[in-house]
């Protein structure tokens, strides 16, 4: 397995997305999100104030969220460290990275905690990047299921940088999934 790098989530992730969330094969809903600050040294899963994710525009639950994504060099993984408005938390590590017919597969793990008085959860994560502009990102645990996340690029991190500039960071260009459906 190839060593993990904080190029390839940098380079890789950064801009806009949207997604098909299904759960154990069922069609839930679709999502947008963005990977605003892409390259700098830290990124942020969100668009608000606070690198808060906008109503409705949790990453595959309802919560609004405050999530910083980095690398940690100590243990060479890229880490994404999350907090929601009901006292929950959670932490994605992918932990290594394979080959498999030309598609790069991320590994990692999930724990998470819905809410404040709940017991920690923990998920096996798998993301497939099958080129630049698509990739699918599966969680699977025994409470959960299976969950997966189907995504495309719609917006380059340059061109969602360039957006949030030229609109002084107006949350609702960035979340209105009817224009890209």
């Amino acid at each position: 397995m190839a060593e993990l790098t904080a190029k390839l989530f940098r380079g890789y992730f950064g801009g806009s997305w949207l997604g098909k969330i299904t759960k154990n094969g069922e069609f839930l809903r679709e999502i947008l999100f963005n990977w605003p600050i892409a390259f700098e040294k830290y990124s942020s899963i969100g668009t608000e104030v606070g690198l808060k994710t906008p109503p409705g525009s949790g990453f595959y639950d309802d919560t609004n969220k405050v999530c910083v994504a980095g690398w940690r060099e100590d243990s060479k993984r890229w880490c994404m460290t999350w907090f929601n408005e009901f006292g929950g938390y959670g932490e994605t590590q992918w932990t290594s990275q394979e080959n498999v017919n030309g598609v790069t597969v991320l590994f990692g793990f999930c724990m998470e905690c819905k809410q404040e008085s709940d017991d920690l959860t923990h998920h096996i994560v798998l993301c497939e990047m099958t080129d630049q502009d698509n990739f699918k990102y599966r969680i699977n645990s025994f409470k959960k299921g299976l969950v997966e996340i189907e995504a495309h690029r719609i917006r380059t991190a340059e061109e969602l940088k360039s957006l949030m500039l030229v609109h002084n960071i107006e949350v609702e260009l960035f979340t209105d999934i009817s224009k890209y459906s």
